[in-house]
């Protein structure tokens, strides 16, 4: 047997070397230092066992430590791979790259009252669903929590109507990917990513959001604050391709919620503000068929008038136009189905406050229908009426357009899934084309889908009970990386 090398203990040499070595040692326990008083950031990936790290990520995530004054820890991963190029991990061994050896930590701190380290929890590297629906939505009972797993997965989990919804959050890698040569090790291997999450704690409230590493510039940008990282210095960040917004439901829109996003398109200058459920639809919803008690609410507030909520929609997109900013409006079921369906189905002559609108919607769209290669076509009323406003630096997407930045689609609202499906993050994350998408109101990120929350109020008529909704937009930044960014109590980063 060779010599060890320096620095490396002799046991874990032996691990690395010896075919027949036997490890009859406890796990290792890497204890949880407290950081010094008032530490407000902190910064969680997780690393693999017997597998280096990867160095220009490495240096950029000591950057931020530095420049940020945030406590890194690393949560230690194992996986036995018969077929790596290190030696050490055929052997499974208990060791992990100097680098990072101490920031090691895999025990369970409580960061604030709401936000949890679970460094103790033990998920394969290969677990195609880290986070899960089940056991760990509950081991964290009412906070949110991090996990460590180099596959980006984010959830919003349902609580009682009393309090904020909890997130569970994966951690990211700063470890090179080091997989078997197997159909679960190639797959992990795909969806292995060079990522951090970033938790500022301000009080009872956290704000946590992932940082990503671009390979191609080697750094990494928090589209969130204005910077961008290297492993040497901090530099402003690039303007955003995107801030896509979660849905906004004007009539409904938590004036909070509106102000953050607000403050996000200002200081961070997108080029592109996407806006998901523009409109609540709310005159037209047929949800509420004909209960009287909606009709009686709806009649006596006047939000039973189509026509003046399209008006009112108009009136906010010129006021949230902005210099060399492009709005888009993504079709969508509040919107575009809401009033489509309305038209369709409804008797004008039981309406009277809305018989001349439906009207002159209908007429517009007999005008305009005809017969499509696929079958009847006609116009999307909803896209009509806004596009008759002539807003300026705006545009309407229909049903099915493209729109795509950076190989990313933002055309897609998520309430339409694969072949005639009901939309959703776990059916749209594999359609083999990266997207960020609206509807469900609960922010999450799975594979290739990204989740934005909602901008309306968080409780609504029609979710009682436990709701995992919130408030959350996302950064498409100038590198094409994603960044979900959920807000609280209507803030989204520390302010220092």
């Amino acid at each position: 047997m060779t010599t060890p090398k320096k620095g490396r203990p002799p046991e874990d040499f032996a691990r690395a070397h010896d075919p027949l070595y036997i490890d009859e040692s406890p796990a290792p326990i890497f204890k949880w230092v407290s950081p010094p008083r008032g530490t407000k950031r902190y910064l969680f990936t997780c690393a693999q066992n017997g597998t280096p790290v990867a160095k220009d990520w490495w240096a950029v995530l000591r950057n931020i430590e530095r420049t940020t004054g945030a406590k890194l820890v690393v949560i230690p991963l194992r996986y036995k791979n018969p077929t790596s190029r290190w030696g050490a991990s055929q052997n499974n061994a208990e060791w992990w790259d100097e680098p990072v050896r101490p920031y090691l930590c895999n025990e369970r701190a409580q960061i604030n009252p709401n936000f949890i380290f679970m460094g103790d929890i033990k998920v394969q590297p290969t677990a195609s669903d880290p986070v899960g629906y089940g056991d760990l939505s509950t081991i964290s009972r009412d906070c949110s929590a991090i996990i460590g797993h180099p596959k980006i997965q984010t959830r919003s989990i349902a609580t009682p109507s009393n309090k904020l919804a909890k997130v569970l959050l994966t951690s990211g890698s700063c470890t090179q990917a080091n997989y078997s040569d197997t159909r679960v090790g190639r797959v992990g291997e795909f969806h292995h990513s060079l990522s951090a999450v970033l938790v500022e704690v301000d009080g009872k409230r956290f704000y946590a959001r992932r940082l990503h590493f671009d390979t191609k510039t080697k750094s990494c940008t928090d589209s969130a604050a204005g910077e961008r990282y290297y492993a040497d210095r901090m530099d402003n960040a690039p303007r955003p391709l995107a801030v896509v917004c979660g849905d906004l439901h004007l009539d409904f829109v938590d004036p909070r919620a509106l102000s953050a996003t607000v403050d996000m398109i200002e200081s961070t200058k997108p080029q592109h503000v996407i806006w998901h459920d523009a409109a609540d639809g709310y005159p037209v919803n047929h949800h509420h068929g004909r209960n009287p008690f909606n009709r009686i609410a709806k009649r006596f507030s006047g939000m039973d008038d189509a026509r003046m909520e399209l008006t009112r929609l108009a009136r906010f997109m010129r006021e949230h136009t902005y210099e060399d900013v492009q709005n888009v409006i993504v079709a969508a079921n509040h919107t575009d189905d809401f009033l489509g369906r309305w038209v369709v189905e409804t008797d004008w002559r039981d309406d009277p406050t809305n018989a001349d609108f439906y009207l002159e919607t209908a007429l517009a769209m007999v005008r305009r229908t005809k017969m499509g290669e696929g079958g009847a076509e006609y116009p999307s009323p909803f896209k009509y009426h806004i596009d008759r406003a002539d807003v300026p630096q705006l545009r309407v997407l229909d049903r099915d357009e493209s729109f795509v930045l950076a190989n990313v689609a933002l055309d897609m609202h998520g309430d339409k899934g694969p072949n005639g499906a009901r939309g959703s993050i776990r059916n749209l994350r594999r359609i083999g084309t990266k997207s960020i998408i609206g509807h469900g109101h609960s922010p999450g990120e799975d594979e290739g889908a990204t989740q934005v929350g909602t901008l309306s109020r968080l409780r609504l008529e029609y979710n009682k009970g436990p709701s995992s909704w919130l408030h959350a937009n996302a950064f498409l930044g100038a590198d094409g990386k994603r960044q979900l960014v959920i807000i609280v109590d209507g803030e989204y980063r520390l302010r220092d």
